[in-house]
This record gives structure tokens, sequence and C-alpha cells, in this order.
């Protein structure tokens, strides 16, 4: 999207948060893996701000740290005297702006940009002093009242403590965000009285101050009212959750993948999925995931932060920790590939086998119940059921090496550190302790004997009862 000119953002970030009751700064709470201040902030980047500042009360130090990376400022309310005490806190670093400054919440996650830049356009288009934006809601009750004349003109905005029922009645409401200047803004805010129950300067009152002063008021609607939906508390942040969640599934769909049931498959923000890439119910992708194309994920699989290449298969209920698979893999069902897995093209990880920090060289296959910790395994090798890397002995994890088109029986043990060599066997039921050569077959069992009538001798009594 287009940027606008010289645009400034404020994002009023100070609330208490105590309805979530939670340790956690409300802002921090997660919507799609992604913290809600994050959502305004990446909006006004999306718009092309020159300036954000952001205001925080009491949790600064929290903020500060979440927002290290991004390149906003942060300036502290050191009391919650109200929203336009907030603002009053942007002024060292506004008061000289001379482009639009537009004035948003932390705690509000779905606007689109498109929403603001629309609010910016009337802002200009009307060369207005002061630009709102207002919805039309199911239920307006809290929102102060948009009050039209007969030309459809804004007439007064109602906060509902002074409404009358049949302003009570009026469903478009004053969603608090608004465009203006450093002018006005910073002429006005010091004006803006608190003779109030609460005793706090509410942002609000600046629409009636501009009014009293002759000031041009300019309003735009928002298309979808959803958009102005707050975060308050933690039903809040379901309901965001869930609409969120759909968008992305949308846009998703959008560029060619499918989703059997958008509503019950839970993508983060930052997921990356490739064309033609199917997701079934009950699928989870978080963080920095990235599918490829042509893919299929199947119920129940968690991917976090992982890449899964292009034509792979995850079967049912399988969980991918930081993990990366390359082209044609096949995994689960019911596999665990943790951090610093690494997988080759065609590899196959079958049902109840985990892997962790290790390497799985090209067509390498460990169809099911084997653990592979700590392990470099080469191309075209066999992991029979059962087969484990020993890799700790009590106070260090060590490494086993199994070499090219190597093949490890049924329930061997390999006792790290270890090598199995370039097309070396091992056999079923062996704990192998010492390298095993190229081409070699590695046994370590000891010798079977069988006991004559032992079930006679053993169960004699039983029996003869």
């Amino acid at each position: 999207m287009g940027g606008v000119d010289d645009l400034a953002v404020v994002v009023l970030a100070a609330g208490g948060g105590t309805r979530m009751r939670s340790r956690l700064p409300k802002i921090l709470h997660p919507v799609c893996g992604r913290p809600i201040v994050r959502y305004p902030l990446a909006l006004a980047r999306d718009l092309g701000a020159s300036c954000t500042v952001v205001v925080v009360g009491s949790d600064e130090a929290e903020v500060r740290e979440a927002l290290a990376e991004d390149d906003v400022e942060i300036v502290r309310q050191p009391e919650p005297l109200g929203t336009a005490h907030a603002v009053l806190m942007a002024k060292p670093l506004l008061a000289d702006h001379r482009g639009p400054i537009l004035i948003n919440y932390g705690d509000h996650a779905l606007y689109r940009p498109s929403t603001f830049a629309s609010l910016i356009e009337v802002y200009g288009a009307r060369e207005a002093d002061l630009a709102l934006l207002t919805a039309e809601l199911p239920d307006a009750s809290g929102y102060g009242r948009v009050v039209r004349g007969p030309d459809g003109e804004l007439e007064r905005v109602v906060e509902e403590r002074d409404a009358t029922p049949e302003i009570r009645a009026i469903r478009e409401g004053n969603m608090g965000v608004y465009v203006t200047d450093a002018g006005f803004l910073f002429e006005a805010l010091p004006q803006i009285g608190n003779d109030n129950q609460n005793g706090e300067f509410y942002l609000t009152d600046l629409v009636e101050l501009a009014l009293e002063k002759g000031r041009r008021v300019a309003t735009d609607s928002v298309a979808d009212w959803q958009e102005s939906l707050g975060i308050n508390d933690r039903a809040d942040l379901a309901v965001a959750e869930r609409i969120m969640r759909r968008r992305i599934a949308d846009a998703w769909m959008s560029e060619g993948v499918t989703f059997v049931d958008p509503d019950h498959t839970y993508v983060d923000a930052g997921v990356y999925i490739g064309p033609d890439t199917l997701l079934e119910p009950g699928v989870v992708l978080r963080g920095r995931t990235r599918i490829g194309a042509r893919c299929r994920l199947a119920s129940g699989t968690v991917v976090e932060d992982s890449i899964v290449g292009d034509e792979s298969f995850v079967k049912p209920h399988c969980s991918l920790e930081g993990a990366v698979l390359g082209q044609r893999c096949v995994v689960g069902p019911s596999a665990h590939l943790r951090p610093q897995t690494e997988l080759a093209d065609d590899v196959r990880i079958g049902n109840f086998v985990e892997v962790k920090n290790s390497t799985i060289g090209r067509g390498t296959k460990a169809d099911h119940l084997s653990y592979i910790g700590d392990a470099d395994v080469g191309s075209g090798v066999t992991i029979g059921c059962g087969a484990i890397t020993v890799n700790y002995d009590g106070e260090t994890k060590h490494r086993t090496v199994i070499g090219n088109d190597a093949f490890v029986g049924c329930n061997a043990n390999l006792i790290a550190p270890v090598s199995v060599e370039h097309g070396a066997y091992v056999a079923a039921g062996s704990t192998i302790t010492r390298d095993v050569p190229e081409s070699a077959l590695g046994i370590a069992r000891t010798r079977q004997r069988n006991v004559e009538a032992w079930r006679e001798r053993r169960f004699a009594k039983r029996d003869d009862s």
C-alpha cells in the first residue's frame, strides 16, 4: 500500500489491562502468534509512517524489551490520567511535525491499512482539522454516538452517559481513532478538562472542542465494524484470534492453498504456505514456519518454527519444532521432530519415531518406534523398529554417525560415541559399543540357549492342580 507523506502515528498503549488478569501486559498477549501491539505497529509501517510513537504506562520495561527491534519511539505516561493526557506525552517528539498525525490504540489488532488510508484521504480531501473514524455497530453501548444534522454532516458526538434514549438508539459510534495535525492537536489537548467521574482527560472530548471552535471536522466509516473491536479481556482476545485466523486462512486460500475446514485450522500471522498445499482440520502452524508447495499436512499436526519442503506429507498427530524437511519427505503418523532436525529429500520418518539434533540423509527411512538423537545419518540408511541412538551417558551428550547405505536392525542400541560405517549392518537386538567397519556386520548379543523342559519344572505344581 502506498504511504502517506510525512505521516506520524501515535499508538496509545498505557492501559493497565487489569481485566486480562495476567502478569503479562495486555498488549503483549498474542493474536495468531503476534503480540497485539505489533498489529498497529505493522499497520503504521504499511501506511509508510515516518515516525511511530508508542505511549506506555507502568509496563514500560517489558514493552521496551518486547519492541527493542522495532523502529519506534517509546514514551511513558507516568500516571494513568486518561487518553488525552497520554497523547500529550508525545508532544516533545511531534510538536514540530508538519504532516498528519494518526492516533490509534495498542490493544486493537484488527484494523486494516485500507481503513486508515481512507480516513487519512478524507482528512486531506476535506481539508479538515480533525477526522474521526466511525462505525455502524450492532450494539453501540459504551461508545459515543455520532449525531448528524439533516445534511448528514457531523453535528456532535454524545457520550453514552449524557445521551437521551433517542440518541442511545443511534448505532453509529465514535471509534476514537483520529487524524489531525500537530498545531491543532497540541493546542487543543491542554484545554480538555477532567470534570468526570474518573477525573481523567479523555481524547473523545477533542471532537466537541473542535466543533466549538468552528474547526473543520470530517468523518469516515469503517466498512467492517469488527475491525474496531478492542481487546480488554480473554474473551475479546479469543474473538480477535478467531477473526484474524479466518482472515489469514482467506488470504492463503486466495493464493492457492486448500483449507479443508478454515475455522478449525490455526495458522499464525508469520507463516508462509506454498500453493497447492492442503491443510486438514486441526493443523496448527506457528511462528516462522514455512510450508512448501504441494504438501499435505494431516489432522492434528503441529508445526512450529520449521520448514517443510515441497511435496512432503506430514501424517496425523505429528509435532515438528525447529525442524527442516527436504522435498518429498513423509513423516508420521505420531512422529516427533525436535529442534535442529534436518531431513534431506525423500526421507521417511514413521509412526512414533523421535528425531532430535540430527541430520538424516536422502532416502533414509526409520519407519517406526525409533529414537534418533544427536546423530549424523547418511543417505539410503534403514533404521529398524525400536532401534535407538543412546546419546546420553548421564552427564554428556555424544554423537552417533551412521554411514550411507547402512542397515540398523530392530531393537539395536547404538551407544554413542560410535560409528556405523558405509554399508555396514547391525544385527537385530545388538547393543553396539564399538565402531562397525565398512560393509561389516556388527553383532553384540549373547548366544541363544534353550533350556529343555523348563516349563514343566517351573510350573509343575500349578499345572497339576
